[in-house]
């Protein structure tokens, strides 16, 4: 996983990198000894040099976690991937860096040095950085792609029909294309089901389960139960958050988030491997 998201997985993940990332800066400043270090004669060198790997480590952490924050603003995530979390990430660790510098070297700080010390953190971990791209490529060509497409085939096939959803009182029914059901929530006796047709949201009410709802959609549905009281469209989830006593989903169409409980994490989270995104 190359980017981050508001789960588990993902802080793990930051202290991982964290991890990783001071090890390769110790490697290259030990081995390599770059940027003038290997003129440098004063005693401890190596233990001076050791207290970059601690800072790169810290910067690292806060880095993730301002990348985290960052996924609740809604933002294109291209410019956001591609300049602006990159940006964050050198810009943290330079000043962290240039920081520890002027402390356990030159004793003043100077602004020329700390555009410097920008450069220093790029040239060490542009490498790594290239390594982490194509490990992300190569992992995502390694998942069976018939699986995947056949389940993104089956999904498009069902998402084109229009399906008639019917209650329990008479007449009380609701004909709507599969894919503009954004989500399906139940109270009482009743189901509340949003659509999203194109141009505006819309709530259609049925007298019915959300189980016996459920039930009279296609067998290859996107729309998935996700907890007692809601279920949701795969393919409208934006992003989720939380860990593994619970989610909660950003749609692409609405602000509200929908609650996933504790005994869907996982069904949901597989699911949305294999689910195609609406554009």
């Amino acid at each position: 996983m190359l980017w981050l998201k508001d789960d588990l997985e993902s802080r793990k993940l930051v202290i991982y990198r964290a991890v990783m990332f001071s090890f390769i800066t110790l490697f290259v400043l030990f081995i390599f000894q770059p940027f003038g270090t290997s003129n440098d004669s004063e005693p401890y060198k190596l233990l001076r040099l050791s207290g970059y790997g601690l800072v790169t480590f810290c910067a690292l952490l806060l880095s993730g976690a301002i990348e985290i924050t960052l996924l609740k603003i809604n933002f294109n995530d291209k410019l956001k991937h591609l300049t602006i979390i990159p940006f964050i990430y050198l810009l943290i660790t330079a000043l962290f860096n240039h920081g520890y510098f002027v402390v356990a070297v030159l004793g003043s700080w100077h602004w020329q040095n700390q555009l410097l010390f920008v450069g220093y953190i790029f040239c060490i971990g542009v490498f790594p950085l290239i390594f982490l791209l194509l490990v992300n490529r190569h992992v995502k060509n390694l998942i069976p792609s018939s699986a995947a497409d056949e389940n993104q085939t089956r999904l498009e096939e069902a998402a084109l029909e229009a399906i008639s959803l019917k209650g329990e009182n008479k007449n009380d029914e609701v004909k709507v294309a599969h894919h503009h059901i954004l989500f399906i929530k139940s109270a009482d006796n009743y189901c509340e089901i949003t659509i999203f047709d194109g141009d505006k949201i819309v709530q259609s009410l049925l007298r019915t389960s959300l189980t016996g709802l459920l039930r009279q959609l296609p067998h290859n549905t996107s729309v998935i139960k996700c907890h007692r009281s809601y279920a949701i469209n795969l393919q409208s989830v934006k992003h989720y958050s939380g860990n593994a006593g619970g989610l909660q989903l950003s749609l692409n169409e609405s602000n509200v988030t929908i609650p996933v409980s504790r005994t869907y994490v996982k069904t949901i989270k597989d699911a949305l491997l294999l689910a195609p995104k609406t554009c």
